[in-house]
């Protein structure tokens, strides 16, 4: 006897508020897309948890770096049109784009930013919280920013790249990012709740609230403004319209009967450009990791996996397909949590392929508990307590002031009591003195980095090293005049 499709997703609301409850996910929305069809709707949970308000599928989320394959649709379209080239060099659109490394910055090319391979690292804290920049501004910047890879040999995500992406976009279309996003692919779709700014979301009558959680408690955060990095991760949308993003890319581009962008594009975005390794961990049913154009790709239990996730403050966002199954999925969440998403998906798929359970979450939590050791360790050996008998070789007066670094910006370090902040991007750190110059701070709440201050030759203290980007050298950033 025959299943059907339907059949498969019953109990799926049980095991969804069931997985829910162990990774303390305030709310979800789920939707499940099979031959164009939507065969589960999922509205879990809460938006609001102080006013007890529940998630709609027409709730509001930020979709973070799922936003990156608006991005790369858009270069798509501008492909089409003859007006940008995957594989010419983009300082035939941008004259002055530049790098540290003069032969990368002269042939990187919009494929290269995409797929990530450019040989720059993430250099995150550049932009993070960063209200005062524009793209321009950024773009700029990339060329004081280090390489941790040679031009083209190593996959390193990284968003800084899809903002200058965006600003190729701008200055070739003539439209600011959001203003083509919206024109050609937000209004041709019927995506008339999404967004690209908090402010906006919150205009709106039915938006989440963002939370976050320390594995026993969840709390409320604050709105994190991603407008600078829209064409990376500034998208807020529901469930009701990623839906139709989804099934537009099971239909290979068309909608209403409209080929919107051509089907080469499409494959173009969908086809592996370059190997990449997300994650420490390897499940064997997962097979050939790779990056697309604004997509990751993989093979899921022999089938083609394309899907991207997205981690912002307060919220993650999952989309998945199976184009040769035609089977999609759309999950978006209030929790800055990406861990308990894989566990859902691939168990969704197990079912819906035929596959006996499999217990995924505990799988996940396993190799979130290796990972989260290994992380609490190098925080440990960060943390060293404070060496006995050292003490500052100045005056704490001596340590304040304004710092730069080109890449960077500028960071001021000033004196609260006893003690010494730092402030960088509207951000405050405590500096905890670990020993002679040597201090620590927490950031991005996990993670812990040594702040030294070092001296001319006179004596004086005329700069400050911090390893805000792990894989390249120190961040310094010298005394401002």
């Amino acid at each position: 006897m025959k299943v059907d499709i339907c059949d498969k997703v019953e109990g799926f609301n049980e095991f969804l508020s069931g997985i829910m409850k162990e990774w303390n996910v305030p709310g979800m929305a789920v939707g499940i897309v099979k031959d164009g069809e939507m065969i589960y709707l999922g509205e879990l949970g809460l938006r609001n948890a102080k006013q007890d308000l529940k998630v709609t599928k027409n709730t509001l989320f930020a979709i973070g770096s799922a936003s990156k394959a608006f991005t790369s649709m858009a270069v798509g379209m501008l492909v089409d049109e003859g007006k940008l080239d995957l594989d010419t060099p983009i300082k035939k659109y941008v004259s002055d784009f530049e790098m540290q490394d003069k032969y990368a910055g002269a042939h990187l090319t919009i494929r290269d930013m995409l797929c990530h391979r450019s040989g720059l690292s993430r250099h995150d804290m550049v932009w993070y919280n960063n209200a005062s920049l524009t793209r321009k501004d950024l773009t700029d910047r990339i060329k004081h920013l280090e390489l941790s890879k040679d031009f083209r040999t190593t996959w390193q995500y990284n968003s800084i790249m899809y903002v200058a992406a965006g600003y190729v976009i701008e200055t070739v279309s003539g439209m600011p990012w959001e203003e083509f996003v919206k024109k050609r692919i937000f209004e041709p779709l019927g995506m008339v709740s999404s967004n690209f700014s908090v402010e906006d979301s919150k205009c709106s009558v039915d938006y989440s609230l963002p939370y976050s959680s320390n594995g026993k408690k969840v709390s409320e955060v604050n709105f994190r403004n991603m407008d600078l990095m829209g064409p990376a991760g500034s998208i807020n949308s529901n469930l009701t319209d990623m839906v139709k993003w989804l099934k537009f890319h099971l239909n290979k581009g068309k909608v209403n009967g409209k080929q919107l962008i051509s089907e080469n594009s499409i494959i173009q975005m969908h086809s592996p450009q370059i190997p990449c390794k997300l994650w420490p961990w390897k499940f064997d049913e997962v097979q050939f990791p790779s990056y697309g154009l604004g997509w990751f790709i993989d093979s899921y239990r022999g089938k083609k996996q394309v899907n991207h996730g997205g981690n912002i403050d307060g919220f993650s966002s999952y989309i998945s397909f199976l184009p040769e199954e035609n089977i999609g999925i759309v999950l978006l969440s209030n929790l800055n949590e990406v861990f308990f998403i894989l566990p859902i998906i691939y168990s969704i798929y197990d079912r819906l392929l035929g596959y006996e359970n499999t217990d995924w979450n505990k799988r996940m939590k396993d190799e979130l508990s290796k990972m989260m050791n290994s992380m609490q360790n190098a925080n440990e050996a960060a943390e060293n307590p404070q060496k006995e008998g050292t003490k500052l070789s100045h005056p704490i007066e001596d340590y304040t002031g304004s710092f730069e670094n080109p890449g960077y910006g500028i960071i001021k370090i000033e004196r609260e009591g006893e003690n010494l902040k730092l402030i960088y991007n509207d951000i405050e750190y405590i500096l905890k003195h670990k020993c002679y110059d040597v201090f620590i701070i927490k950031v991005l709440e996990r993670l812990t980095l040594t702040v030294t201050f070092n001296c001319d030759s006179s004596g004086n203290i005329n700069c400050v090293s911090i390893p805000f980007e792990q894989s390249v050298k120190e961040i310094t950033f010298k005394r401002c005049k």
